[in-house]
């Protein structure tokens, strides 16, 4: 076998007991320098929380903003329902009604509210106004139902700025929406424009022969279907609900629920927790070289230089899967998880302590699943399969990888991809690397 000088050389002359000395001197170096990473991400602990705890807060954000497109899909259909379920003629006699003694009706309520906070004349005042509700429903529903339109068209203009940063899976409920958003306010308009077919039951005659005044709506009686009104008034109260709701989304990805913590400790020891596991990835090249300089001493040179290579290319398909960890896996299986279940049911409550572990989990978990080609690669060199054995199976892993992220991404054609395609490519990745490692040692034979 071929010496090497230097230090290895050294190490493969040494007796048992001076390779453990050996031994002791590299585990005290990477404990030091993984406790020197870990001082300086304890100094910056607020930051890497914040870091860390996005996906959480991507995640609480998607499921709030999704129940809330959800409940206003929900109200639209709902909303629309009971205006095509409508008489267009004796809709549009409410309407128009409202439209011509609209400012008539917000004076009195502006006079009714002034007497009621004055204390004057307020038992007389309420007499009246239950006596005109009475009298002339459709009247009287004139602030409710005014703005209608203009608060459908309002919702239906700010769900085309959320469609822009849609939440996962909330493509097909927000422009659902939108057209029935649009369809209520041409068909409400239409109802304005829309002349009364029947004649209109205010203009009657006493037995002399006199015409009541039109334009007064206290003494201009009303013959309306009191139910027409009601569901104009609910049809008006839902825009209202829908205009908060659509008002709200814009913002949504800033509304997640920060995390709960159980004991009084459970800050202080997540936040070292925290600073000891980012110290631990920021000092990995340190201690992958401490191990590889003790281990490298045992092998042949032919060893070593077969296996050199691989060290860079681990350092990278990992830094790849806890990168995709982090801004692909953690969101979407967060999502997924904490939005399962009714919320009227139940009412999700995460600590900051499970919080970590999950993430942590799910990152080292990701980190090595990205190893796949190198896992091929060296199953090929070993002999203990070829390339076509992965070849041949080609066609069960895009299926596993498929049903997989099906299994773990909201209802959504995009979401499902992503899980599954990095799975995918990286067995086509692996299938190629062998192929090419396979073809290189042939030669070199």
């Amino acid at each position: 076998m071929k010496q090497v000088p230097g230090s290895q050389e050294n190490l493969k002359t040494m007796s048992f007991g001076d390779h453990l000395e050996e031994l002791r001197s590299r585990v005290i170096r990477s404990i030091l320098v993984v406790l020197i990473c870990a001082a300086v991400a304890f100094i910056y602990q607020n930051d890497l929380m914040q870091l860390v705890t996005g996906p959480h807060r991507l995640a609480l954000s998607q499921i709030e903003a999704r129940n809330q497109i959800w409940q206003i899909d929900e109200d639209v259909t709902s909303a629309q329902k009971s205006l095509q379920a409508l008489p267009a003629a004796m809709a549009s006699k409410v309407l128009l009604d409202v439209d011509e003694n609209e400012d008539w009706w917000s004076r009195w309520n502006q006079f009714r509210q002034q007497q009621v906070e004055s204390g004057a004349n307020t038992d007389l005042v309420e007499l009246l106004q239950e006596r005109i509700t009475d009298l002339y429903p459709a009247d009287s529903s004139s602030l409710v139902l005014a703005g209608t339109v203009s608060r459908f068209q309002y919702s239906a203009a700010q769900l085309r700025l959320v469609q822009n940063d849609a939440p996962w899976g909330t493509s097909t409920p927000i422009e659902h929406s939108i057209e029935g958003l649009e369809a209520m306010a041409s068909l409400w308009i239409g109802w304005t424009e829309i002349p009364a077919t029947s004649p209109d039951p205010g203009e009657s005659s006493d037995p002399d022969g006199n015409s009541e005044p039109e334009n007064d709506p206290v003494i201009k009686p009303a013959a309306v279907d009191p139910a027409v009104i009601e569901v104009l008034e609910q049809v008006a109260g839902l825009s209202v609900t829908i205009e908060s709701r659509s008002r709200d989304l814009l913002g949504w990805r800033s509304r997640a629920l920060p995390l709960a913590l159980l004991s009084y400790a459970e800050a202080f020891f997540s936040y070292v927790k925290l600073s000891l596991l980012i110290g631990l990835l920021c000092a990995l090249p340190w201690l992958t070289f401490e191990i590889w300089q003790f281990i490298a001493a045992g092998l042949y040179h032919s060893e070593r230089r077969a296996a050199l290579p691989f060290l860079p290319v681990a350092f990278l398909l990992l830094g790849l899967g806890v990168t995709f960890a982090y801004l692909v896996l953690i969101p979407v299986g967060l999502s997924f998880l904490a939005g399962y279940g009714d919320p009227q049911l139940v009412r999700p409550v995460f600590t900051l302590q499970n919080y970590l572990g999950l993430v942590f989990t799910l990152i080292l978990g990701m980190g090595l699943v990205f190893q796949l080609p190198l896992l091929m690669i060296f199953l090929t060199r070993s002999g203990l399969l070829q390339v076509d054995n992965f070849r041949h199976y080609r066609r069960y892993s895009i299926v596993g990888a498929v049903i997989l992220g099906a299994l773990l991404t909201p209802p959504d054609i995009v979401t499902q991809l992503l899980m599954a395609g990095p799975l995918v490519i990286l067995y086509e990745v692996g299938i190629i690397a062998c192929a090419m490692s396979a073809k290189k040692k042939s030669g070199d034979d």
